[in-house]
C-alpha cells in the first residue's frame, strides 16, 4: 500500500509544481493586475539618444554648439505580486551606465510596453518606484483598475511624485487585447507641476507570440515643445513555456517633432510570470 501512496504523493508534488510554473492565460488575455498569490518579475535592457553641447571657443557668450547625437544604454527591473484584498503591488529600479545613458534616461527604453514615466531623475540610478493597483471593474472584454505610482526621490536634483492613474484593458480572447488608460503625474516642487499621459498599445496574439503598435501621448506642464509628445513605435515578444516572456520593443517618444529620429530608442527583456 506504501508504493502506491508515495506514487500519488510524487504525482502531486509534480502537477503542483507544473501549477506554479504555469502562466494561467496567453498575452492577450492576461488580466489587467496579477491574481492573488500569482507573482512577476522583468528585467530589460534599453537604449536612449542624447543630444551633446559644447561651448562655442569663438563665442563663449553665444548658443552652444551641437555635438550631436550620442547613444546610452540602461537597465531597468522590476517586480510584482498580486496579494488576497489588496492587489497587485510592485517595486521598480532602474539603472543607467554612463553620463550619456542619464541624460538620455535610457533605461525607460527598458521598461518593456510601459512608457508612463514620472520624475526618473539624472543620476545614474532611476529614483525607485513602488506601485499598486487594482482591479474595480472586469467583464470578459473590458477591464478597469485603479492604480497609483510614488516615486522616491533618491536621484540628486528630484523630487517626491506621485502618478495616479486609471489603467484600462480591452481583450478580443485569443486574438488581441489593447492596453490604454489615463495617468497623471504629479510632482511635488514648488509650486507642483502636472501632467497628462494616454499610453494605447495594440498587441495581436499568433500562437505563443505576440506583437502590435505602440502609440500614445504625454503632456508635461510647461514642458519642451512638442507638448504633448506623441509616441510610435512597435513591440512583441514570444513566450516559452508558459512562464518566460522574451519581449522586445523601439519607438520614438515625439513622433510629432521634425527631429522625430533623434528620439528613438529600444529595449529586450525577459519577463517571469508564475503562480
Amino acid at each position: 500500500m506504501k508504493a502506491p501512496l508515495c506514487a500519488t504523493s510524487a504525482a502531486s508534488v509534480t502537477a503542483l509544481a507544473a501549477g506554479l510554473a504555469r502562466a494561467d492565460v496567453p498575452f492577450v488575455d492576461r488580466p489587467v493586475t496579477l491574481s492573488p498569490l500569482h507573482v512577476s518579475a522583468d528585467i530589460g535592457v534599453g537604449f536612449g539618444q542624447f543630444e551633446g553641447f559644447e561651448p562655442d571657443p569663438n563665442n563663449l557668450e553665444g548658443p552652444p554648439l551641437p555635438l550631436g547625437n550620442k547613444v546610452g544604454f540602461g537597465s531597468n527591473l522590476e517586480g510584482a505580486v498580486g496579494l488576497p484584498f489588496v492587489g497587485e503591488v510592485g517595486v521598480r529600479l532602474g539603472y543607467r551606465f554612463g553620463s550619456v545613458a542619464a541624460n538620455a534616461q535610457a533605461d525607460r527604453f527598458g521598461r518593456l510596453f510601459d512608457p508612463v514615466v514620472n520624475q526618473p531623475g539624472n543620476d545614474a540610478f532611476a529614483n525607485p518606484e513602488l506601485a499598486l493597483r487594482r482591479t474595480v471593474f472586469a467583464m470578459p472584454a473590458v477591464e478597469v483598475a485603479l492604480g497609483l505610482v510614488a516615486v522616491l526621490p533618491t536621484a540628486s536634483n528630484s523630487d517626491f511624485a506621485l502618478t495616479p492613474g486609471v489603467p484600462v484593458r480591452v481583450h478580443l480572447p485569443g486574438f488581441a487585447r489593447i492596453d490604454t488608460g489615463l495617468y497623471l503625474p504629479v510632482t511635488f516642487t514648488s509650486p507642483p507641476t502636472f501632467g497628462i499621459q494616454v499610453p494605447a498599445q495594440l498587441f495581436f496574439q499568433v500562437g505563443d507570440s505576440f506583437f502590435g503598435p505602440l502609440t500614445g501621448l504625454r503632456y508635461i506642464q510647461n514642458g519642451d515643445a512638442p507638448d504633448p509628445q506623441i509616441i510610435a513605435g512597435v513591440g512583441g515578444g514570444h513566450t516559452l513555456g508558459g512562464v518566460f516572456d522574451l519581449k522586445a520593443q523601439v519607438y520614438t517618444s515625439q513622433i510629432n517633432d521634425v527631429n522625430w529620429a533623434k528620439h528613438v530608442g529600444g529595449g529586450i527583456g525577459v519577463g517571469l510570470r508564475m503562480r
